[in-house]
């Protein structure tokens, strides 16, 4: 008997008890034999007796497996396991044992279930599809083989009756998965419950509300599935008789996962597993006791380096303050160790900021569940001092006044304010109207703030506040964008632009490509002040006579205080001095102690296409202006980021993920990489995990768009999923708890991900570009993609001249090892990417014209597969419409997308119409570029003596428009046709999108 259940497609989601089980939670995808039980659990896969009880542990690996099937005789278990980054279809003994691998594409194969006949594995897959919006189902010999395609039409998951007839199956995705859980959606991907029977092929739909319909399977004639029509939870349901009948009544938890044997059928739901009987109808427990701590959870020494988030300088810049995994670190650029000033596993420390002179750390804590400024000494060997900031927010530490009583800080509901460590009082200076982060600079003598603040019209002014008045003045009119300001005694530095109002909107895709100009700036402070570019005059200096009394240098030293900053607002406009250096994307201003200005330059975008995998973290280029030689050089190219120490005399150089190195601030730093090997944590794993528990759920109170949290009592909330954590054996594990726990939101971008958890090495797989079929028991190339010949990073292995093979050629051998339909040639092919492989292949199954070629395999043919998708549908479109409409296909309204319509569209502007098609449309920006282009209206038309008339705007097709829209358009993919509609483009074909525009930012 055939007995698959659901699985999400990118993890399984937790949730809490259903009501008050004993035993262990978290127990993930059961499913029943006749004798007994299995399921997941903290990623390996268990078995149980059908009553829960000695439960045993099949698989151990570091690596998820999950999915776990009994074959019909109870005696395999087939489940998917990402050894190696790869996710394949393995089968084991029921009493355990060695696995055997089944699948070896680089792709995702999913386990469903079984054949009946207990021959072959079914599962899902996406190698073969143009999009990885759609799933199809195949068939894997147990002992192995070539993978058989189930049907041709895309399916989730689905499972076959006893016949092995009739196949119940969904067909879409669906919102209600994935890192977002997303419960109760209600757009356009909400998918139904089908069922096909292959031998008639005739398809009956279940009757389907707007709901979402999952997880088919079968006892006996009858199709069990698990949907939330009930509009309150997933629960259980059965069709039969054409009538569609609940069987479950969970009000507060899901469903998650369901499958039956004979009169039985297990489920999970609030972490537990329970059973239902068919022919009483009723539910009980089913505890599972399991006593065991994971690899996991086993507090342990973790390199901390890997997660740095935040890196300056000391004072004279001796040693590095690091932010990393939640604690502040010391690193020394030479002699002496890195101290872990916080050490803590269950309370996160960040922003660390070293203070001027050197002798404490200031960082931002949330122990007791709430924000507060510590100041420690920088030893680490004193009692830390704790301020509060306020009962609620998040807040980032910016920068110290050079006297070091006062720390500029900002929150999360854009305002900016500095608290004052003489008074241990903090002081509100000023709010944003926009969410664009301030950047600050303390006068030398501490009496004033240069800040920005985002406008209105969406540029920044910089502003200066007064603590001698408390008062606040804008410098900048708003005319330009203005940012990075920079002091010193008689100069404020600062960028500004009057060309990035195209580009200030980051969601609108009219944004894309579009270059960024700044110049730099200097203000004149003092009405009595000089230019820092004052031409040099060549006279000879005037010397001073002597006097008696005057101080030696390290009296002089000795005696130092900060001058007072002399600033004239009067004028001050009249005062502005450009510096003399190409615009160009600018910002970061620092001033060295010789009086130098560093600043970065980012690449301009869409000025180049770099090969994929290129760095772009690091691809910043670090500058160096010199006043007396009015000139910038560069100090250090392909970096992310830098700072100066406070005296102005080292440079610290970040590149990204966790490269630091230090040298003097000059055009040639001489910089030496600082070793980040002592920063390590100790970490206990439930005590982080509470922590990551706790600030999700704070974070979601602090930025979620609606202050009313939809209307959900978020306390309640908390208490509902917290007594899940003492289930958790592993970050993953946690993941699965806070995705069910911010689903409660129902919205869809709003997501888990990441952490510490198990990262397994590349998968060196590599593929042809090909679809096989068998054919007189030999692989026959079914279809060789050509790839675009006008995109060097979309060629294809087999369309190499002298290299090529095509649709009907058979491969017989790779690297010399024949091949045969009992053989799987991703097997084959399994650790050759980057490598050169020998193909040898023929005109048919004998080996007529065998010849070998030499490919090399590429790691992923999705782009292949759909551009000769993107291209059969053009050439369809142009010869049945005589070449009359235009063809455009939208992937997403992001890098692709934009990259597609500027390719397709323009160069199909001598047709009178044109077709859109953005399905499976994967979202990103706001698509306003493109309804833009298509809004165009023609305004006149100009005549050469010869050739053709030439029009204004140029670039347009004016005729009819329609676009093609589906259920796996989503995001982006949902404004561009709502967008399409309103502005009266034309019509939309097709069903409704996904329906989710509640976005990533706060």
């Amino acid at each position: 008997m055939f007995k698959p259940r659901y699985l999400a497609l990118f993890c399984a989601l937790a949730t809490a008890p259903l009501m008050a089980a004993e035993g262990t939670a978290l127990l993930r995808q059961p499913d029943l034999s006749a004798s007994h039980l299995t399921f997941v659990y903290g990623g390996d896969i268990w078995i149980a007796d059908k009553d829960g009880k000695n439960p045993r542990q099949l698989t151990s690996h570091p690596a998820s497996e999950f999915a776990p099937h009994f074959s019909p005789d109870g005696n395999w278990i087939a489940y998917s396991a990402s050894y190696d980054n790869n996710t394949d279809v393995y089968v084991m003994p029921t009493a355990g044992g060695a696995a055997t691998r089944l699948t070896f594409h680089p792709g995702a194969d999913t386990v469903n279930g079984w054949s009946p006949d207990g021959k072959s594995v079914i599962f899902a897959s996406n190698r073969e599809v143009a999009n990885s919006r759609s799933n199809q189902l195949f068939s894997v010999p147990v002992t192995g083989g070539f993978a058989e395609k189930l049907m041709e039409a895309v399916a989730f998951e689905g499972e076959l009756n006893n016949g092995g007839n009739k196949l119940a199956y969904r067909p879409n995705n669906m919102a209600y998965s994935g890192p977002s859980g997303w419960r109760l959606h209600r757009g356009g991907s909400t998918p139904p419950v089908w069922i096909i029977d292959l031998e008639k092929q005739q398809l009956e739909k279940i009757p389907h509300p707007n709901a979402n319909e999952f997880n088919p399977f079968w006892l006996d004639d009858t199709v069990y599935f698990l949907s939330d029509r009930d509009n309150q939870a997933v629960n259980l349901f059965r069709y039969r008789n054409k009538q569609v009948e609940q069987l479950t009544q969970s009000k507060d938890w899901d469903l998650r996962s369901a499958a039956g044997y004979g009169d039985s059928i297990v489920y999970e739901a609030g972490g537990y597993l329970h059973r239902y009987d068919v022919s009483s109808g009723k539910s009980t427990p089913i505890v599972v006791d399991i006593k065991m701590q994971s690899a996991q959870k086993r507090p342990q020494w973790k390199d901390a380096s890997k997660t740095l988030t935040r890196a300056g300088l000391s004072a004279t810049g001796q040693r590095i303050v690091v932010s990393a995994r939640g604690d502040i670190f010391t690193v020394p650029v030479k002699d002496g160790s890195s101290r872990n000033l916080t050490q803590s596993s269950g309370v996160r420390e960040f922003d660390g900021l070293w203070s001027p002179d050197g002798s404490k750390v200031a960082y931002i804590s949330d122990a007791g569940n709430k924000h507060q400024l510590v100041l420690e000494a920088q030893d680490g060997l004193s009692k830390p001092q704790s301020y509060d900031l306020s009962d609620s927010g998040y807040f980032n530490l910016l920068s110290f006044s050079p006297d070091g009583n006062l720390i500029a800080y900002h929150d999360n509901h854009l305002n900016l304010y500095v608290f004052n460590l003489s008074t241990k009082r903090n002081q509100k200076i000023d709010s944003s109207q926009r969410r664009d982060g301030f950047s600050v600079s303390f006068s030398p003598d501490s009496r004033y703030l240069a800040y920005t603040v985002a406008g209105a019209n969406y540029f920044s002014q910089i502003r200066l506040f007064d603590f001698t008045n408390n008062k606040a003045v804008s410098i900048t009119d708003g005319m330009s964008h203005a940012g990075d300001p920079v002091f010193t005694q008689d100069y404020l530095y600062f960028t500004a632009s009057v060309n990035t109002g195209p580009s200030q909107v980051g969601l609108d895709l009219s944004t894309r490509e579009r270059p960024v100009r700044k110049a730099i700036y200097a203000y004149v402070l003092s009405s009595e002040g000089k230019s820092p570019l004052l031409p040099k005059t060549g006279d000879e200096p005037v010397k001073k006579a002597d006097s008696k009394d005057k101080k030696d240098s390290k009296e002089k030293d000795a005696d130092k205080t900060a001058k007072a900053v002399d600033i004239d607002l009067a004028g001050l406009q009249q005062r502005i001095i450009a510096l003399p250096v190409a615009e160009r994307n600018y910002d970061s201003l620092a001033v060295a102690e010789d009086g130098a200005l560093f600043y970065l330059e980012h690449p301009q975008p869409g000025s180049s296409n770099e090969p994929p995998g290129s760095d772009e973290d690091n691809s910043s280029t670090l500058y160096r202006f010199d006043f007396e030689e009015k000139e910038a050089e560069v100090v250090k190219q392909g970096i992310a980021n830098y700072n100066l120490s406070s005296d102005g005399k080292k440079l610290l150089l970040v590149s990204m993920p966790n490269k630091l190195e230090v040298g003097d601030a000059k055009t040639k730093p001489e910089a030496k990489a600082v070793s980040l090997a002592e920063v390590r944590s100790f970490i206990d794993p439930a005590h982080e995990w509470q922590q990551i528990f706790n600030d999700a759920w704070r974070m979601q109170k602090e930025y979620f768009y609606d202050a009313n949290m939809h209307g959900i009592d978020w306390q309640a909330i908390y208490d509902k999923y917290q007594p899940l954590l003492k289930h958790v054996q592993r970050r993953e594990d946690l993941n699965d708890v806070l995705v069910d726990m911010i689903a409660e939101l129902q919205v869809g971008h709003n997501r888990i991900g990441g952490g510490d958890v198990h990262q397994e090495g590349s998968s060196k797989a590599g593929l042809l570009g090909a679809d096989f079929t068998i054919s007189n028991g030999k692989y026959q190339f079914k279809t060789v993609y050509q790839g675009d010949r006008w995109s060097p990073f979309l060629q294809a292995p087999l369309n190499v001249p002298g290299a090529s093979a095509k649709a009907g050629d058979y491969l017989l051998a790779v690297n010399g090892k024949p091949l045969s339909s009992s053989d799987n040639v991703y097997a084959l092919l399994d650790n050759t990417l980057g490598k050169q492989v020998v193909l040898t292949i023929a005109d048919d199954a004998r080996g007529k014209n065998q010849r070998n070629i030499v490919v090399e395999p590429v790691a992923n043919e999705r782009e292949l597969r759909l551009w000769h998708w993107v291209e059969h549908n053009r050439k369809l479109v142009n010869e049945k419409t005589d070449g009359k409409v235009a063809y455009v296909y939208l992937p997403n309204t992001a890098d692709g997308g934009f990259y597609f319509f500027n390719r397709m569209f323009f160069a199909q502007t001598d047709k009178p119409a044109v077709i859109l098609d953005e399905r499976k449309n994967g979202g990103g920006q706001a698509a306003n570029y493109i309804t833009e282009i298509l809004g165009r209206q023609f305004l006149s038309g100009w005549k050469d003596r010869d050739g053709l008339v030439f029009t204004t705007p140029g670039g347009g097709i004016y005729g009819p428009k329609t676009m093609l829209i589906d259920q796996d358009a989503g995001s982006g993919g949902d404004f561009l046709p709502w967008a399409f509609k309103r502005l009266k483009l034309g019509k939309t074909i097709g069903t409704r999108t996904w329906g989710g525009l509640i976005g990533i930012s706060a």
